[in-house]
């Protein structure tokens, strides 16, 4: 665990009108205004989008399986700003939902807003917090603490928190699943499998 600490800085709300990219928008507002950290809550509808729903395997570094959405579709959602390698680095998480229908993963690229998304952006001061890439995982993960290393991290450990991986008890596989036949999970995955090329 890393964390910091600081304070709420200024407030903004916006209206993204339909058409608009709501994704270029939102980023574009926030480097105008020179939001180093902060965090933005949304909500409206989308016209079309594509968003990440997990990885296509469970492994380490992840493939993303790429889910791509259009035809009118409830949003709501946060987002997290810390400073990036190219100026502030926005990471979009929403559940869009039409006719029964729902996903929920991180808005990329594109997400196009059907009559009116909102959005309110709420700044951070005093943060010491960025975003870069983690070799391991090869995803752009926040660290706490100045790109330098200094600066708070872990906090001192206090023999109080989170078991040991040896009293964890092993997490039941996908057998389980399998022995369900049916489903709207398993249609939906079904449906948004990428065909392997």
């Amino acid at each position: 665990m890393q964390y910091s600490e600081g304070r709420f800085g200024r407030v903004f709300v916006l209206r993204i009108d339909d058409g608009e990219d709501f994704l270029a928008v939102t980023k574009e507002f926030i480097q105008n205004k020179a939001v180093q950290t902060g965090t933005i809550l949304f909500l409206g509808a989308l016209r079309q989008g594509r968003m990440v729903t997990g990885p296509e395997e469970l492994a380490i570094p992840p493939e993303p399986h790429y889910v791509m959405f259009e035809g009118g579709w409830e949003m709501a959602g946060i987002g997290t700003i810390y400073p990036g390698d190219d100026g502030p680095a926005i990471h979009y998480h929403a559940s869009v939902g039409r006719a029964g229908h729902a996903l929920t993963g991180c808005l990329r690229e594109k997400a196009v807003t059907y009559i009116v998304a909102e959005a309110v952006i709420l700044e951070f001061k005093g943060l010491d917090i960025h975003r870069e890439l983690d070799e391991k995982t090869g995803v752009s993960l926040p660290v706490h603490g100045k790109p330098d290393g200094t600066g708070p991290q872990a906090p001192p450990p206090s023999g109080k928190g989170a078991p040991s991986a040896e009293s964890v008890p092993e997490e039941k596989g996908e057998k389980g699943e399998e022995d369900v036949p049916g489903g709207l999970a398993e249609i939906i995955r079904d449906l948004t499998r990428r065909p392997r090329v």
